[in-house]
């Protein structure tokens, strides 16, 4: 049993379901406020207005996808405009196995079509405040700063200027030995910069999709009352003449909060599977890699390697993993014990058709399949060579079949297929590759991590770290 000391250090960090955090530990991690385009970082005055926007938010697993068209008339004379994005991002990590992660991926601004550049600036005006967690306190403030451009318009010119982003979710996040908790997962929106152009927005349209495998989690908790119910995904606000104030800033719940705490004691090399509670409010379930399992098909073992001789480079049409990873491919890899481990079919062709089976040893109704569908290792490159999985074919106990397409997303963390409209305890799964997103340079589809989360109809004893 590992020590209980608990200290405490800020840092960042993706959302992930590998507890490897020593002893304690607490951060906060993500982008949490992304927002309108403002005129200036300061009171000036501009004559260029807002007379349409259209604003589509895609909500991921792990991300959200932004894209922003404005239509924007410049009302006087020839100018060279100052356009200000805001980002609100928390601080990089203090510690050396952080992830410094802070601002937002692929930002690109274009006017009529042409690329712009942007900067980084320091935002000058109110400093966000401190945020504070019920477990570990208070953490130090955010960091503001804009993505700042400049954009010509000539006497009387309209424009259209598109803006398109990737944002990671916020959350906050700690760990006490084994123990993990992460509060709400969340993304943000600011309208209120928009203020700072000339009169109101004369019409808008903020349309939000619910693309990850659980919309039911998603909650546009701010503001209130604004949004149309389009579809069960899809969810529309449209408005005239608004001058938005901080009353018409976005706050979106992509996921819930939750606890996890170990379900098996850690037996160091003895280790034979993975397993942990995980307890959201007043539901609770029991996610492992307890199970037998059989592919249809494993790609053979690469040669071994001279320890004198020079390590030749893997060649590209190779899964090989990276120099610290076994040199196997071997089924039971997926079971999650080691990093940078995969599991790649041995068919002819992009292995349409192979199947992984898993026989479980605890009988227990499925709330989900957790897998990360790749090759997923320190050298980053290896997911993008090697094939990732797109569309799965799952079969329960030989009897319940349907079909979970996954995203060409490279993902941090495992990916929830949810398992729907079957309430058995299940005892065997099948699944069988239906579809790949290819390889930049191989044929092998990779899956590098398997489990499963099943429904507990009680709350499980605990004992928390101390």
């Amino acid at each position: 049993m590992r020590a209980m000391l608990v200290f405490l250090t800020a840092s960042f960090s993706f959302l992930a379901s590998d507890h490897l955090f020593g002893n304690g530990g607490a951060w906060q991690t993500g982008v949490p406020v992304t927002g309108n385009g403002a005129a200036s970082d300061q009171k000036r005055s501009t004559n260029v207005t807002i007379e349409e926007e259209k604003l589509a938010i895609d909500l991921h697993q792990e991300f959200a996808a932004v894209e922003v068209r404005y239509r924007m008339r410049n009302t006087g004379g020839q100018v060279e405009q100052d356009f200000f994005f805001p980002v609100e991002r928390w601080a990089e990590s203090e510690d050396e196995g952080g992830n410094t992660m802070t601002d937002l991926e692929g930002y690109a601004i274009a006017a009529d079509g042409t690329d712009l550049e942007s900067e980084n600036v320091d935002a000058k005006g109110e400093k966000p405040k401190a945020e504070k967690d019920p477990l570990w306190g208070e953490f130090k403030a955010a960091t503001r700063l804009w993505k700042k451009s400049s954009i010509p318009f000539a006497q009387g010119q309209t424009r259209e200027i598109l803006i398109r982003y990737h944002s990671p979710y916020a959350a906050i996040q700690s760990s006490v030995s084994d123990d993990a908790h992460s509060g709400q997962v969340y993304f943000r929106y600011s309208l209120s910069p928009a203020a700072t152009w000339k009169g109101p927005i004369g019409k808008g349209k903020i349309t939000v999709n619910y693309l990850h495998p659980r919309p039911e989690e998603i909650s546009i908790t701010k503001p209130k009352d604004r949004f149309k119910k389009i579809s069960d995904t899809e969810f529309a606000w449209e408005f005239q003449n608004l001058k938005p104030t901080l009353a018409d800033d976005m706050k979106i719940v992509v996921h819930p909060a939750y606890d996890t705490y170990p379900a098996e004691p850690y037996t160091g090399e003895d280790r034979k599977f993975r397993a942990e509670y995980v307890i959201e409010s007043n539901r609770y379930f029991l996610q492992h890699s307890d199970y037998d399992a059989v592919a249809s098909s494993t790609r053979k073992p690469d040669p071994a390697r001279s320890p004198v001789s020079p390590q030749p480079t893997p060649s590209d049409d190779s899964a090989a993993p990276d120099s610290e990873a076994p040199k196997n491919y071997e089924v039971n890899n997926i079971k999650g014990l080691e990093s940078g481990t995969t599991w790649a079919e041995g068919a002819e062709g992009d292995g349409i058709g192979e199947s992984i089976t898993f026989n479980l040893h605890r009988s227990l109704p499925l709330d989900a399949i957790m897998i990360m569908p790749g090759y997923r290792a320190d050298d980053a490159t290896l997911w993008s060579k090697n094939n990732r999985v797109a569309e799965l074919e799952i079969t329960l106990n030989g009897e319940h079949t349907f079909m979970a397409a996954i995203p060409d997303d490279k993902f941090a963390d495992l990916y929830p297929i949810p398992v729907r409209d079957y309430a058995k305890p299940v005892n065997s799964v099948k699944l069988v590759i239906k579809k790949v997103h290819p390889g930049s340079s191989a044929h092998d589809t990779c899956i590098s991590h398997l489990e499963v989360r099943a429904k507990l109809a009680q709350k499980p004893k605990i004992q928390p770290a101390r």
